[in-house]
C-alpha cells in the first residue's frame, strides 16, 4: 500500500484519483451529521400539576442557535438557556392546562448572523393529552403476585431483533454467562398464558431501555438512553403492546428504573453540562455504606462517598442537585408512567442517590399518579437501617415519601429459617424476630417480599436444594405481609449460586428457545418434582388473590417452640394458619397454645390436599414439614 501511494505521487492523474477515492471513502466513513439527535423529552403531556417544561435539545453546536416557536394556543416559550457543551441546549416551557394537544413548531437558527458555515432548521414536538387519574393503572396489592423476569434470559420470542444495530454490537452467544442470549419483549408476551397459570398477575422486568454498552449489556443497569427500549429486546412500541396486552389480561407492569446513574456510554454522558455528573473528572467509587444515611456517628466524608461516589466505575453518578439532572429525572418517569400506563416503579440502588432529592421525585410521581405503587431496593442487612429509607416511625425520618421498600432484613430471615436450626434467635425464630420489628414501618403491607432476585443466590440452592426447605420458604413468602415476588424459574426449581459469578443465576429458562431440548413452560417438559413445585406455587397464589386474610388482613406470631413457628393472618371473617417444623423427626402440635386464634373457628381445611377435618387439641406434622390451613366457621 504504502509502495503504491509513493507510485501514485509520480504520475499526475494517479494523484488525483487517489484523492478522489480518499475524500469518498472518508464522506462514507463519516455518520450524516443531524441537527438533532436527541430531545428529551421526546414528546410530553398536557395535564400535569407542574405545567413547566425543560427540554434537554442534543444536537450538532445546538447552543450556537436561536430557537424560536411558532405561536401555538396555550404553550409558551419561556426561553433557552445555554450550557458548557455546545451541543447541548435547555428549551424552557411552559404548558398551561388550556392547551389542546398537536404539534409544537420550533424554528432555529444561527445565533450569530456571520455565521456561514451554518443553516437553520427546524423541528417539531408532539403534545398529548394526558389520560383521566381515574384511568390510570391500578396499584400493585398484597393480594398480586409478582413474577421479576431478566428478559434477555427468559424467551426469545422474535429471532430477528438479535441483530438489531446498535454501537457496540454484542454478538449473541448463549454459552456467553454474561454474553447476549436473546430473550426479548415478544417471548414475553407469548407466555402470559404461562404466567396467568402459575397465578402471576404483576410482571416487574430489569431494566428494558437500551443498554448499548461494549459488555455486560444483558442486564440492563447501565442504561444508554433512558427514554427508548434497547432495539435487542424490541421497541417503544413493543414495550407498549406488552403493557397492554397485561392490562387485558387483568395483569399489571412495575418498571425498574435507575435515578443514581446512567451507562458510560450513553449521549449524556459523551456530551455532559457542566454539574450533571458526581466526581466527573476522578472516578471515586461508593462504599456501599447505605448506613452512613442515617448513622448519627456518620462521619461526613463517608456519608458523601456513599451517595455521591459511582456504583462501579462504567456507571457514571448522577448529580441530583443539578437543577437540570433534578427536572430530566422526574420527567423522565413520569412519561414512562403515563405512556406506558404502568403500576408501578421499582427503584434500584435507593440508598446511594441524594436522598433528599428522592423524596421529592417520589412526592412528585405520586402527586401526579397516586396509584402508582413504589418501592426502593435497600439491600442492607438490618431492619431499622431498611426502615429508615421508606415512611417509618423513626424519629427525624419521618418526612420520607417512599412507600415501600425490597424487603431484604426478611430474605435473610427467612434464608435463615431454611438453611439453619433454630436457636432463639436464628432458624424459624430469626423471622420471628425480623417481623416483631415491623413497628418501625408506617406501613410493611408496601414492602416487596422475596426469596432471591437477579443478584442473589437462586432460592433452591440457598435451601440446599433441599425441597422441604425449598417449601418452608415459599409458604413463608406467600403467607407474609407485603407483596410477594418471586424471581423467574423458582417454579421450576432452577439452581445458582453468586459465590463465582452473578451471572450464574441469570440462566436461560428451558423452552424459551427454539433450540431448547426440553420445554418447561409445558407440565410435559417438567419433572415430577418441578411440576410439583409448580403447583405448589401456583396453589399459594390462587389463595393469596381470594382469601382476605391474606390481601388485606392482620398479622399474628408465634415464637417457634420445638422447632415449630406458628404464623396467623386473619381478616373479621377468614384466618389462614401457617404451621412450621424445622426437625429431622414428626412432631405433635399442641394447638390449644394457639386457640385465640381460633375463636370462630371449627374446622381446618388443607390448602393443598383439600382435606377438611375438625379442629383438633394436637396436629402431626411429618419432619422438616410446612402446613397451610384456611379456618373453617
Amino acid at each position: 500500500m504504502t509502495l503504491g501511494i509513493r507510485h501514485a505521487y509520480k504520475q499526475p492523474h494517479n494523484l488525483l484519483l487517489l484523492i478522489c477515492i480518499l475524500f469518498t471513502h472518508t464522506v462514507l466513513a463519516t455518520p450524516p451529521r443531524k441537527p438533532l439527535y436527541h430531545l428529551a423529552p421526546p414528546n410530553w403531556y398536557i395535564g400535569f400539576k407542574n405545567n413547566n417544561l425543560e427540554i434537554i435539545a442534543h444536537g450538532e453546536e445546538i447552543s450556537q442557535y436561536t430557537i424560536s416557536m411558532k405561536d401555538y394556543p396555550g404553550v409558551s416559550l419561556i426561553g433557552t438557556t445555554g450550557s458548557a457543551n455546545r451541543h447541548i441546549l435547555y428549551i424552557q416551557l411552559r404548558i398551561d392546562a388550556s392547551a389542546k394537544p398537536g404539534e409544537l413548531e420550533f424554528s432555529a437558527n444561527p445565533s450569530n448572523i456571520q455565521d456561514k458555515l451554518r443553516k437553520g432548521f427546524s423541528f417539531n414536538y408532539l403534545l398529548k393529552a394526558r389520560g383521566p387519574v381515574a384511568q390510570q393503572a391500578p396499584s400493585i396489592e398484597q393480594k398480586d403476585v409478582t413474577y421479576l423476569i431478566l428478559p434477555d434470559r427468559f424467551c426469545n420470542g422474535d429471532a430477528d431483533n438479535d441483530r438489531a444495530p446498535v454501537n457496540f454490537n454484542v454478538k449473541r452467544d448463549r454459552a456467553a454467562l454474561k454474553g447476549r442470549h436473546g430473550g426479548d419483549l415478544a417471548g414475553i408476551q407469548s407466555k402470559i398464558p404461562y404466567l396467568k397459570d402459575l397465578g402471576i398477575t404483576t410482571l416487574w422486568l430489569n431494566p428494558v431501555q437500551e443498554n448499548d454498552q461494549p459488555e455486560e449489556s444483558f442486564h440492563g443497569y447501565a442504561i444508554t438512553d433512558n427514554y427508548t427500549i434497547d432495539p435487542r429486546l424490541g421497541s417503544n412500541s413493543e414495550y407498549f403492546a406488552l403493557c397492554d396486552a397485561l392490562r387485558k389480561e387483568n395483569m399489571k407492569m412495575v418498571m425498574d428504573i435507575i435515578p443514581n446513574h446512567i451507562g458510560d456510554k450513553h449521549w449524556m454522558f459523551a456530551n455532559y453540562d457542566t454539574g450533571w455528573f458526581n466526581y466527573k473528572d476522578s472516578f471515586v467509587k461508593t462504599n456501599y455504606r447505605a448506613q452512613t444515611v442515617m448513622d448519627p456517628y456518620a462521619s461526613p466524608r463517608e456519608k458523601s462517598t456513599n451517595v455521591d461516589g459511582w456504583f462501579v466505575q462504567t456507571m457514571p453518578d448522577f448529580n441530583q442537585n443539578n437543577p437540570h439532572i433534578n427536572a430530566y429525572l422526574k420527567q423522565l418517569y413520569l412519561w414512562w408512567a403515563e405512556a406506558a400506563k404502568l403500576s408501578g416503579y421499582r427503584i434500584d440502588t435507593y440508598p446511594y442517590p441524594d436522598q433528599n432529592y428522592m423524596n421529592d421525585l417520589v412526592g412528585t410521581l405520586l402527586s401526579e399518579f397516586p396509584k402508582l405503587t413504589i418501592f426502593g431496593e435497600t439491600w442492607v442487612q438490618t431492619v431499622p437501617t431498611q426502615a429508615a429509607f421508606c415512611k417509618n416511625n423513626i424519629r427525624g425520618f419521618e418526612t420520607n415519601t417512599m412507600p415501600g421498600i425490597t424487603d431484604f432484613a426478611l430474605t435473610w430471615a427467612i434464608h435463615d429459617a431454611c438453611s439453619k436450626p433454630t436457636g432463639w434467635s436464628d432458624g424459624l425464630n430469626k423471622v420471628y424476630q425480623t417481623l416483631s420489628e415491623d413497628f418501625l414501618y408506617a406501613d410493611p403491607g408496601k414492602h416487596c417480599t422475596f426469596l432471591d432476585n437477579h443478584d442473589l443466590s437462586r432460592f433452591y440452592s440457598t435451601a440446599g436444594e433441599n425441597f422441604d426447605a425449598w417449601k418452608r420458604g415459599i409458604s413463608l413468602l406467600f403467607l407474609m405481609r407485603g407483596m410477594p415476588c418471586i424471581y423467574y424459574g423458582t417454579e421450576i426449581l432452577m439452581t445458582g449460586k453468586t459465590d463465582v459469578t452473578d451471572a450464574n443465576v441469570r440462566f436461560d429458562f428451558p423452552g424459551g428457545w427454539n433450540s431448547d431440548p426440553v420445554n418447561k413452560f409445558t407440565a410435559k417438559g417438567r419433572t415430577a418434582k418441578e411440576n410439583e413445585a409448580f403447583n405448589y406455587i401456583k396453589t399459594l397464589a390462587k389463595l393469596r388473590h381470594s382469601n382476605p386474610a391474606l390481601n388485606n388482613g392482620k398479622t399474628r406470631q408465634y415464637a417457634a417452640i420445638n422447632n415449630t413457628y406458628v404464623l396467623v393472618r386473619y381478616s373479621d371473617k377468614n384466618s389462614i394458619i401457617g404451621l412450621f417444623h424445622q426437625g429431622e423427626k414428626s412432631t405433635q402440635v399442641d394447638l390449644t397454645l394457639y386457640s385465640e386464634s381460633f375463636n370462630g373457628f371449627k374446622k381446618m381445611k388443607n390448602i393443598f390436599t383439600g382435606e377438611t377435618f375438625a379442629i383438633p387439641e394436637k396436629l402431626n406434622l411429618d419432619a422438616n414439614a410446612s402446613a397451610v390451613f384456611e379456618l373453617i366457621p
